[in-house]
């Protein structure tokens, strides 16, 4: 724990100019003595830490200071650099070159290394088959958070309604191979997830606004749905094993004394869960809740019908 406090507070200080010690305690939930003792640790390992008095002074770290290169193992740097590259093999992002260019800097990865070379990740929240035309909607909108420009959107939602509307982009995420714009929405007066693919148009617009507080971000990220969880239980056949680790992970699977296999855990029983319960054919079976069952036999039903 100390050493992860301490460690945090190096970059800390290498990410900023200047900080006080309350706002180390209170980032870290520590004492402000503490800070005082652990900033005498980074000193004597030879960090140039020095402290400015007054009403606008602080800590803060000599200007020319570099992390030594063997702060990072070559396989640590190969790993951060190549996870870096592929991210920006999709993003192009000025700010990630530069990353990667730091890191290199001070680590032992070479210029020939393949840990530069995208072969080591490549990260497509793209469709199969589809254009560049998603890879330049996620350009568009990284410029447009880095800028704090306002976006205005065609969207197509799940029932396939389009609406026009003007979005304040905060952060790009990728969620089960898809990507994410966590945006303000001026039409909903809230925050809202808008998914990439269903961006139908985008223009940005001159006008900025102003960022506002994501504190809570985390806790959506955590939830993506508005339906409670509820406790799956599949019979699984063992053609299809491998496709419901994927989707599932392997730590959800178990086989029983008799050889059957079932999938187990906790998701939102929804359309989204019927359709891809569907999607395995007569290969997986809902043992429970009922309530999924019956949703997957009446739309079984209804497709059947289609061709009648």
């Amino acid at each position: 724990m100390k050493y992860t406090i301490l460690l945090k507070i190096l970059f800390l200080l290498l990410s900023r100019k200047k900080v006080s010690a309350r706002y180390i305690a209170d980032r870290y939930e520590i004492s402000v003595r503490t800070v005082y003792r652990y900033i005498d640790e980074l000193s004597l390992a030879g960090v140039p830490i020095y402290n400015e008095r007054g009403r606008y002074g602080g800590y803060a770290i000599a200007d020319n200071y570099k992390l030594p290169a063997n702060f990072l193992t070559e396989e640590e740097s190969e790993k951060v650099i190549s996870s870096l590259s592929g991210l920006n093999s999709e993003l192009h992002s000025n700010v990630l070159e530069v990353a990667i260019e730091k890191i290199a800097s001070i680590s032992k990865v070479s210029e020939t290394s393949s840990a530069i070379n995208f072969g080591n990740l490549i990260i497509d929240g793209s469709a199969w088959g589809s254009s560049d035309g998603y890879g330049q909607t996620l350009q568009i909108l990284q410029k447009a958070i880095e800028n704090n420009s306002l976006v205005l959107i065609t969207y197509v939602d799940r029932d396939g309604q389009s609406s026009e509307r003007t979005i304040e982009p905060h952060v790009l995420a990728l969620k089960q191979g898809l990507w994410y714009a966590y945006s303000y929405c001026r039409l909903r007066n809230r925050f809202r997830l808008f998914k990439l693919g269903r961006i139908q148009k985008l223009k940005v617009l001159d006008s900025p606004f102003t960022r506002r507080d994501i504190t809570d971000m985390k806790e959506v990220f955590l939830k993506w749905y508005d339906e409670p969880e509820e406790d799956v239980d599949l019979l699984v056949n063992k053609s299809v094993k491998a496709d419901v680790e994927e989707w599932l992970g392997v730590d959800k699977i178990s086989i029983s004394p008799s050889g059957k296999i079932h999938a187990t855990a906790k998701l939102p029983v929804d359309d989204y869960l019927t359709a891809k319960i569907l999607s395995f054919g007569d290969k997986v079976t809902v043992l429970s809740p009922k309530s999924l069952k019956d949703a997957v036999i009446k739309k079984a039903k209804a497709v059947e019908n289609l061709y009648k």
